[in-house]
């Protein structure tokens, strides 16, 4: 089926991982090392956004079954397409940046799991399966179904994807920042 505003967020998705894979290929021998004793590794980093699309990606297939039928009934009714940078707003409200829930923190024993280029394939293949999964829902449907995520604002299918990709250019910016990469 096709939905240009879902293939638009995947693409920039692809595009920024690409783009930030080249600027890191220096550090390739220090992945895994943090640049700051508080701050993630590169991998660590890496880690964390895999987790988030292969949970959003196996939440999906119990949520998306039960919910697109209702889903389905709203087809005239308008939905957003784009999200905010919920990231950035969270920061300039609170002072300080959002907590990640214990489900997506990367494993204490990341870089014993896999090595990072094992780690890059998983996470394209989580998000190729992810992109076929919402890429096949009927475009009204996608726009209606919302997940219970009140700090993004309940956001739908076409808003979830967008937020990764915001979500992961935020991490790829904080990455080039401690790395000195700018």
């Amino acid at each position: 089926m096709e939905n240009l505003h879902m293939e638009h967020h995947f693409s920039r998705i692809y595009e920024q991982r690409d783009h930030f894979l080249t600027k890191t290929r220096p550090l390739h021998d220090r992945v895994w090392t943090r640049p700051q004793p508080e701050k993630w590794s590169i991998g660590e980093t890496y880690y964390h956004l895999y987790l988030m699309v292969k949970r959003l990606r196996q939440l999906n297939n119990i949520y998306l079954p039960l919910l697109s039928p209702i889903a389905k009934r709203k087809k005239k009714e308008g939905f957003p397409k784009q999200s905010e940078d919920i990231y950035t707003l969270y920061k300039k409200k609170n002072g300080k940046s959002m907590r990640s829930p214990f489900v997506l923190l990367p494993p204490k024993n990341a870089k014993d799991r896999m090595t990072f280029h094992h780690l890059v394939g998983c996470t394209s293949r989580e998000t190729r399966k992810l992109e076929a999964q919402v890429l096949s829902l009927n475009e009204a449907a996608a726009g209606h179904i919302r997940y219970p995520d009140p700090l993004a604002h309940y956001p739908n299918i076409f808003q979830s994807i967008d937020l990764l990709g915001i979500h992961e250019r935020h991490h790829f910016q904080l990455c080039e920042r401690y790395y000195q990469l700018n």
